[in-house]
């Protein structure tokens, strides 16, 4: 039989998908200046200040207000104290509806005192919203993504701390009522500001025999040297009054259950009392998580002590000799890294190979992070009921606690020795707050105790929570690493397409697909809780075009006749054989797979389309056309 020569000629076409949002919302004040404005002026907000929660709730009102095609307002439930725990929903509702999309979570504040997490959650809505028709890297986040902004968790406790004298660390829980001190009585004997002066500070009683005395400047407390003859002091606690008579001050403050241990996942009895979910706060907020699968990842803002806690698979148990020596290979594999990256990260820790790609993009994410926050440490995070590890381990999702501040440590300490030193602090009080922040030792008559001392302590906005000039510095960079967490959701795409002849009527399409971004499809967790759907490619062709069935390496021609064919693989690209007319897979980060099809065509001319589907990555469509000439 003769067998003539055939040449065949691929025509690709490329299917445009619909029109993207900055075609049909066109960005008319688009700023291309570092220098200029961008957005800020569009809706100013004093970013120097923590505001109650009367006001925090109003400014989230303003912008649903103000930008109500990009932003919605609801509650997701009410605290014990009946304040309503008010979320925004920010995306643009012409690009989709916001469940339809990749969502971030972020909420702020689960304890009390951490008031900073309400200020940079509030900053990420807001700058996300004033910058969406300036700033280009936002309006595709915006258009692409849905971002759920829960400014304050812990409502009730947040109000009480900004707006009433409290100490650093006070109130922390939830207000679910409890007797501390056995009493029978319920939070009955709290801290209080004896002197009026609207901060909480340390109490002390004139002493002939106190270990205390006054430093040289009058301002602080200090250890009396051996035959100090001068005046002494005695500590005797916290500010505050005998409530209830029985001798003691401050034993029963307001306050139950820590709501970052009362998460289903690593719960026990000790601090998340009484049982799971026992708090409504807590509740609320993992209730609104369950019903929204969409969330991809969560930040969740706490202080102190500037971390990057993230949450990373399960460990492999090793030996102690084992965990010894993989620390030390990991040290010096990391020393070794800082020489061309000083912000490289890397962790002792062994995961499964189902893990470890989860445990490799965590690592990658973190090293941005720590680049972008500049000062932060990243860290595994713990599991003991905490948000961030129900929201990774229970719900399948990448999960971020910020502890956010800390201490000036970072721009105080001048002998460059990893600590404040009390000199050290004083000189930052002096010369960078012009002396604001501090309490000076001051005579005080308490109803209970007589003449006292109150003071030699830094004010409240001075430890876990920064002084005010501090505020939109933390928050700015904390937005950032937020909005480029999202900008590293999963993006597919299919990349190429290659045809070859394999015989008259039989060709081989080779599909290339690809995730442009860090994040996989779908996270190593949730694949084994079963809580993701597969990435699909679906293939549709003219009458005359028909899949040919394949059997280890031997083809089927359609014409009864059977031969074999060699599969050949890209480098460094996994290749899989069509499992029909659709084929599902997981796209890793980064990754390139090829989906190898047999078709088979009768005639001269057939076309065949192939749809690219992710849940979270998007979508794409790329069609062919196969001549034979």
């Amino acid at each position: 039989m003769k067998t003539k020569n055939i040449y065949t000629r691929i025509t690709v076409i490329i299917i445009f998908s619909l029109l993207t949002a900055q075609l049909i919302y066109p960005q008319k004040k688009l700023q291309k200046s570092p220098g200029g404005e961008h957005g800020e002026m569009d809706f100013s907000i004093n970013w120097k200040k923590y505001y109650t929660y009367e006001e925090w709730t109003g400014i989230m009102k303003e912008l649903q207000n103000k930008y109500p095609g990009l932003c919605d307002i609801e509650s997701i439930g009410q605290s014990r104290m009946g304040r309503g725990q008010l979320l925004l929903t920010i995306t643009n509702k012409a690009t989709g509806k916001h469940t339809d999309k990749t969502a971030m979570w972020v909420d702020g504040a689960i304890h009390g005192n951490e008031v900073n997490g309400i200020t940079c959650s509030l900053y990420l809505a807001w700058y996300l919203l004033t910058r969406y028709d300036y700033d280009p890297y936002v309006n595709e986040l915006v258009d692409r993504y849905t971002f759920y902004i829960l400014p304050g968790l812990n409502v009730d406790a947040n109000n009480s701390f900004v707006e009433y004298p409290n100490t650093p660390n006070n109130p922390r829980e939830t207000y679910r009522p409890e007797d501390n001190d056995g009493d029978g009585l319920y939070d009955e004997d709290l801290t209080e500001d004896v002197d009026g002066d609207g901060e909480l500070s340390e109490m002390y009683r004139e002493d002939p025999e106190g270990e205390l005395r006054l430093s040289a400047d009058g301002r602080r407390f200090v250890d009396a040297e051996e035959g100090f003859e001068g005046l002494r002091f005695t500590r005797i606690g916290s500010e505050g009054f005998d409530n209830d008579g029985d001798g003691r001050i401050n034993e029963d403050d307001i306050g139950g259950p820590d709501p970052n241990r009362n998460f289903p996942y690593g719960w026990n009895l000790d601090a998340g009392n009484p049982y799971p979910m026992s708090e409504s706060e807590t509740r609320n907020v993992f209730e609104f998580q369950l019903d929204h699968p969409n969330i991809f990842a969560s930040f969740h803002y706490h202080n102190t002590g500037r971390l990057i806690m993230f949450q990373a698979p399960p460990p492999i148990r090793l030996s102690a000799s084992q965990e010894e020596e993989l620390s030390e290979q990991t040290e010096a594999r990391l020393e070794e890294m800082r020489k061309t990256n000083i912000y490289a990260q890397l962790f002792a820790r062994r995961v499964s190979d189902d893990y470890q790609h989860d445990m490799d993009v965590q690592t990658k994410i973190v090293t941005e992070g720590a680049y972008i926050l500049k000062n932060y440490r990243p860290v595994i995070g713990g599991l003991s009921g905490q948000a961030h590890a129900a929201t990774y381990y229970m719900l399948g999702a990448y999960s971020y606690l910020i502890e956010l501040w800390g201490s000036p440590v970072t721009i105080a300490d001048t002998d460059n020795d990893g600590r404040l030193s009390d000199e050290e602090y004083m000189k930052w009080i002096d010369l960078d707050l012009a002396g604001d922040g501090w309490i000076n030792p001051h005579r005080v008559i308490h109803p209970d105790l007589g003449e006292i001392w109150i003071g030699g302590s830094a004010k409240k906005h001075m430890q876990r929570t920064p002084p005010s000039r501090y505020i939109e510095m933390e928050a700015e960079k904390n937005a950032r690493f937020v909005m480029y967490c999202a900008s590293q959701f999963p993006r597919v795409k299919i990349d190429d397409i290659k045809v070859k002849a394999i015989t008259a009527n039989i060709y081989q399409v080779d599909v290339r697909v690809e995730n442009e971004s860090e994040y996989p499809t779908a996270s190593d967790r949730s694949v084994q809780l079963k809580r993701y759907t597969p990435d699909v490619l679906s293939f549709e062709a003219s009458d005359n075009i028909t899949l040919v069935e394949t059997s280890g390496k031997d083809l089927d021609d359609g014409r009864g006749r059977r031969f074999s064919y060699f599969t050949r693989q890209e480098p460094q690209t996994e290749t899989q054989l069509s499992a029909g007319e659709k084929t599902e897979f997981r796209l890793k980060g980064k990754e390139k797979r090829v989906i190898r099809y047999f078709l088979a065509m009768e005639g001269k001319k057939g076309n065949a389309t192939f749809t690219l589907s992710s849940k979270t990555g998007g979508s794409d469509e790329e069609s062919i056309v196969i001549r034979v000439e």
